[in-house]
């Protein structure tokens, strides 16, 4: 006989006789359940009542006070904080300033999906700075902000509704939330005293599940687990600012009904509030430009992204969002209607004016057609092995929900037709074009879809609140999302801990490595988790012996991973203890040497910012536009230089701001500064560079200013090879030899290894001119990459030993 699916059935202690018993005692205390997230925070309480009541849950209303003073309740609270005519706004009132206000200065939201990233006082300008009663100046503090407001008003709740004062919290967060992330949250719970204990963290889609099964069962439409059968469920969490899947086991076991987790998706930042901001570079902002006659070339990057792009969100969500309800209306069994594609245009019916630095920029009727918006919604529901696209402003990734399903359904090593269920879950799993997607790519498996997306989850924490602090137990035991890893000499990176391990975990003993070479002074070991992108720490340990240790020394590696996910690692040899150091609070992002470098950088130069009244430094704008150089982000590095030269106009150099203008493909702009340059100072490669620019624009002024190049300096070699290659079409004998000339002077420095980075193409070219195609090809292929900063030595590495000893303990 199939048995029914119900949070009792999962966990048949749960029962209202067990009130009574010693070890348990739940009379006198409170569960709360919080899903706090990205968007909207819904609050709700678990209760375990007499007979035919059983189980319950109930969100909470929460007081909101509007701009104008009003106080308004919901069961859902904004996740935006805003401070307004000196006064803190937390919820619906914050949230109606969200687009009005400056964010990171005067309002702040999703601060949850920037938790975890050691970017110093992100918000170095804020208007909540230290001398404030409230500080938020990181996203740790605008969390710490918000849940004092949260913390208030339950409170309140409990006090209005006589309820025990003994609280006891369960919060759910993204299954794919890593360390640094729950850490960060975990202290600004506790900063407001809201405790949580080790497990009371739960994952937002086994959240959805334990509320789901609670409210079926409610309502006597519970799921059947049949006999000898167990179910696959893909629980899909598409909300505000992330998209988590786990894959849940439902089986029977000798002790009955079981549920566990068989994998969980890697990280992935994708959300309702990436629709919003494809459809307003794609759409919103070309409409924007044409309207006023410029294009996104007039504006620096800083400008569209903290100006224009934030003006214009609030018309995308609104334009998602009523394209999505008349499609949904007229969607039958999953599958979208004709409208869903049509030509016919939604519009507004308002005007947006944006005060920018050409002036006021008037947007008179911001508008969508559904194929517009079906065409973006194509880029999230992309199938197959592209499924990233690239797009706007700064080079924006955007990600289809189909990243984090073949993450997870790869870690189950389970086939896409093996799943039974798919439950929806999040406010952005409301839209019709992802549900028909899913419908489509999960053609045998039932999709479950509850009344209520947003405060589901709520729900579910608040059923964990009760468990696990009134039983001390887990319904849905939590697992390891990524696996971890350990870089050695071996030709592959050695896995220590794989994905889906449940924790906490036993210790892990690994005592198969040795050192590789006579005379190491340092062995190193290079923690990572899921790739060699994400290092977590770099474990050192240093040789006590002046002669440094010997060839196949045995290292002794031990890691565990407690219920918070954190990782603990401690190593020895020879004697020698660890030196333990983390290497990267960016844990949570694959992070390329380039990235590193510009991170670093920012974080520099917003601690100086922020120790300067507000105001970027002289010296950490150096720093950041000599980063963004160095790794070949041009654009960025064009712009910050532009600001250096705005705030501190003594240091102005036109010249470079033409050469990074340039790389970035903005020619006007560097013609601009080029022109600028020439006329404050007639130097042989400033021409050269004005003149570069005139190529295409005009012939004349082209060739006149590469002869007076040449004047300035005849070795120009630049100059000799563009002046040469127009004197060559022109059938002057002199153009060859002016070609020859600079290919010479590249040479003797190629032979030297002097030649600089940049001009590689340029011998190259001049060496295709003189018909040397073989030189030509070998110097572009000895053109150096970029290399960077290195997080650990390799010739310190470790290599697994001839006998494998990987054991347990």
């Amino acid at each position: 006989m199939p048995t029914n699916i119900s949070v009792q059935s999962l966990f048949p202690a749960l029962k209202y006789d067990n009130l009574s018993t010693p070890s348990v005692n739940l009379s006198n205390k409170t569960f709360i359940g919080i899903d706090f997230g990205t968007s909207t925070t819904v609050v709700t309480i678990a209760t375990l009542g007499s007979g035919e009541k059983g189980l319950s849950t109930e969100a909470i209303w929460l007081n909101q006070k509007l701009v104008d003073g009003t106080v308004m309740s919901s069961e859902k609270i904004p996740t935006v904080v805003a401070w307004y005519n000196e006064q803190l706004l937390v919820g619906e009132g914050a949230s109606d300033l969200k687009y009005v206000l400056k964010k990171g200065v005067n309002v702040w939201y999703s601060f949850k999906m920037e938790l975890g990233e050691d970017l110093g006082p992100k918000y170095f300008n804020s208007e909540l700075n230290k001398s404030s009663k409230y500080t938020i100046q990181t996203p740790k503090d605008a969390a710490k902000v918000f849940f004092t407001y949260l913390k208030a008003q339950i409170d309140r709740y409990i006090a209005s509704k006589n309820l025990p004062t003994h609280i006891q919290y369960a919060v759910s967060i993204p299954a794919s939330f890593e360390a640094n992330q729950r850490k960060e949250l975990v202290q600004a719970l506790e900063q407001n005293g809201i405790s949580v204990n080790k497990q009371a963290l739960i994952d937002e889609p086994n959240a959805a599940f334990l509320s789901y099964v609670q409210q079926s069962s409610a309502t006597g439409q519970a799921l059947k687990l049949p006999d000898n059968y167990n179910l696959n469920v893909l629980v899909f969490d598409f909300g505000a600012g992330t998209c988590d899947v786990s894959i849940l086991e439902i089986g029977k076991d000798h002790q009955g009904i079981y549920s566990k987790n068989l994998s969980i998706s890697k990280f992935e930042k994708l959300g309702g509030d990436d629709i919003d901001r494809y459809l307003v570079l794609e759409y919103l902002l070309p409409q924007l430009w044409i309207e006023n006659g410029l294009t996104k070339k007039d504006f620096r990057t800083p400008e569209i992204n903290k100006s224009l792009v934030p003006k214009l969100l609030k018309a995308a969500e609104q334009l998602k969002i009523m394209i999505c309800n008349t499609v949904g209306l007229q969607m039958s069994e999953r599958i979208l209607p004709a409208t869903a594609v049509s030509t016919t245009t939604v519009s507004l019916g308002y005007s947006i004016e944006i005060d920018t630095s050409k002036g006021l920029l008037t947007l008179t009727e911001p508008k969508l057609t559904y194929k517009q918006f079906a065409d973006a919604m194509a880029v999230f529901t992309k199938v197959g092995n592209q499924r990233s696209t690239t797009k706007g402003i700064g080079q924006d990734e955007f990600i289809s929900v189909y990243n984090p399903i073949y993450s997870a359904l790869n870690k189950a090593n389970l086939p896409k037709n093996d799943v039974d269920y798919v439950l929806f879950i999040g406010g952005s799993s409301k839209n019709p074009y992802i549900q028909a997607s899913l419908k489509d790519y999960f053609p045998e498996s039932e999709l479950l879809i509850p009344n209520d997306l947003q405060t589901h989850v709520s729900a579910g924490a608040a059923i964990h609140s009760l468990v696990y602090n009134g039983f001390n137990k887990n319904i849905i035991q939590p697992i390891t999302s990524e696996p971890i890893l350990v870089i050695t000499k071996d030709e592959t990176p050695k896995v220590i801990l794989r994905a889906g391990t449940t924790i906490p975990c036993d210790l892990i003993v690994i005592d198969d490595l040795v050192t590789h070479t006579d005379g190491q002074q340092a062995i190193e070991l290079p923690v990572c988790l899921g790739n060699t992108s994400k290092l977590l720490y770099n474990i050192k340990i240093v040789s006590g012996d002046p002669l440094g240790f010997k060839k196949n020394t045995a290292v002794r590696l031990e890691l565990e991973v407690n219920s918070d996910k954190v990782l603990h690692a401690r190593a020895s040899a020879a004697g020698q203890m660890v030196i333990v150091e983390p290497i990267n609070p960016f844990a949570n992002k694959d992070l390329t040497a380039e990235e590193r470098i510009v991170l670093k950088a920012e974080r520099q130069a917003n601690v100086e910012a922020e120790m300067n009244g507000g105001k970027p430094t002289k010296d950490g704008l150096k720093v950041l536009f000599k980063a963004y150089e160095r790794v070949e982000n041009y654009l960025r590095a064009a712009e910050t230089l532009e600001l250096l030269n705005q705030l501190y106009p003594q240091n102005s150099n036109f010249n470079y701001l033409g050469v990074l203008y340039s790389s970035a493909g903005y020619d006007d702009k560097a013609l601009e500064y080029y022109e600028q340059a020439f006329e404050k100072d007639k130097d042989a490669t400033v021409a050269f560079n004005y003149a570069y620019k005139l190529k295409h624009k005009d012939q004349l002024k082209f060739k006149e200013i590469l002869e007076e190049s040449i004047e300035l300096d005849p070795e120009k070699p630049h100059s000799l090879y563009e002046l040469g290659s127009l004197y060559k079409t022109e059938g002057n004998p002199e153009g060859v030899k002016m070609i020859q000339k600079a290919f010479d002077i590249w040479k003797k420095e190629y032979d030297t290894n002097q030649l600089s980075r940049n001009n590689y193409g340029w011998l190259s070219s001049a060496a295709e001119k003189l018909n040397m195609k073989d030189f030509a090809q070998q110097v572009r292929e000895a053109a150096p990459r970029f290399k960077g900063d290195s997080l650990y030595n390799s010739e310190n590495l470790t290599q697994t030993a001839v006998e494998n000893k990987l054991k347990k303990v």
